[in-house]
């Protein structure tokens, strides 16, 4: 299987890891183990987020810049699968923010962008050409909740002023009960997570519904069931929890810890003590991705400064607690789930690794790969 993997080129003040040059391949063996592919990193300003397209060797690459906001864009990217080479093919400027998030039908590409000292955070809906490339954005949505001092005090006033702003953090595609398109965009500043529907032939989004969830969750990245339930699974950010949310009424119907039960009495210094960047800067673990298996029975989610994956078996739509796997690395942004459901490749951004861990052993047995690079995106673009 050939990956591909996004860092951090340029400095950013929460990454104090040694920075990457762009986009990374690599090929994985079936055991999960990662390789170099010989090709040179496509050198680009953060690729922090990627995506592949469904049918065309495409992929697109958010660039994230907290510093020279007015250079956030995506890039469409084409690939050898022989070779891992990678080639540049168009950039788009975003408007809006910090471009954080990319999702794509092979039609439209969604963009969510974030501006932590602005009024709104927005997604933009950018169609595609046939061979993939971008084309100018058609539509953008704006997001304007935001908690503020109210998130602070839920939380006890730890991560005080994360949610001053909008900040929406992802933009999650489905499928609705009528066949068409819709969006989940989960905004960890005002604790909601938006309903968009999509109108492909007018190229125009709709706000539809939304879900509140408590003051001070700090949603951050959800994803749908695929076994039927109506339903869709969001991580949040600042409280460490997943809320289950039906898709129909927008309603959260359970709510649990990312965290181990264990751990729940102790003091961040306690469980924090192998990530002291985390303790320093944050003062708590944060999660982050949430991802499904291929067969939808079981899901995970990655916590940075704790420093593990979550996992969880998924059954009617309802989820069970399982334990946490160690990524034996710090700060595990972003993780992919192989295609026979038997490893997991985890991207540890302030170590710079790609660790593999095996499900089949519980997550025991654990594979390092060095890629000396602030990692923080991993993708599949060959099975």
């Amino acid at each position: 299987m050939l990956v591909a993997v996004g860092t951090y080129s340029r400095p950013a003040g929460h990454v104090p890891g040694t920075l990457g040059r762009g986009v990374y391949t690599l090929r994985i063996d079936e055991s999960g183990r990662p390789s170099g592919t010989g090709a040179q990193p496509l050198e680009l300003p953060n690729p922090t987020y990627l995506v592949r397209h469904p049918s065309k060797p495409v992929i697109y690459a958010c660039q994230e810049m907290d510093v020279d906001v007015e250079s956030n864009a995506v890039t469409a990217i084409s690939f050898d699968e022989r070779t891992g080479v990678l080639t540049a093919m168009n950039t788009v400027t975003l408007p809006g923010g910090e471009a954080v998030h990319v999702d794509t039908d092979g039609e439209f590409l969604f963009a969510a962008c974030l501006e932590p000292t602005g009024s709104t955070g927005v997604v933009h809906m950018l169609p595609l050409a046939e061979d993939g490339s971008l084309q100018p954005i058609c539509d953008t949505f704006e997001a304007t909740e935001a908690s503020g001092k109210a998130g602070d005090d839920a939380r006890g006033g730890s991560q005080a002023g994360r949610q001053d702003t909008s900040h929406p953090h992802q933009a999650c595609l489905y499928r609705t009960s009528d066949g068409g398109m819709g969006v989940l965009v989960p905004d960890l500043g005002g604790d909601v997570v938006y309903k968009l529907a999509v109108n492909k032939q007018d190229r125009k989004m709709r706000l539809v519904g939304s879900a509140k969830l408590a003051v001070g969750t700090g949603p951050r990245h959800c994803v749908v069931d695929t076994q039927g339930a109506n339903v869709f699974y969001v991580i949040a950010e600042l409280t460490n929890t997943i809320d289950v949310v039906d898709i129909d009424s927008m309603t959260s119907v359970q709510r649990m810890s990312t965290l181990p039960a264990e751990i729940a009495g102790q003091q961040p210094s306690e469980y924090l003590s192998g990530n002291p960047r985390f303790l320093e800067k944050v003062g708590q673990s944060c999660s982050a991705a949430v991802k499904l298996s291929p067969d939808g029975k079981k899901l995970y989610g990655s916590n940075r400064g704790h420093d593990s994956l979550t996992v969880c078996s998924v059954d009617g739509g309802r989820l069970k607690f399982e334990g946490c796997l160690s990524t034996r690395g710090r700060t595990p942004r972003d993780f992919l789930v192989g295609p026979n459901g038997k490893y997991l490749l985890a991207v540890n951004q302030d170590s710079g690794t790609v660790a593999t861990l095996s499900i089949d052993d519980d997550g025991q047995k654990v594979t390092l790969f060095e890629m000396n690079a602030a990692a923080v995106s991993v993708i599949a673009l060959t099975p």
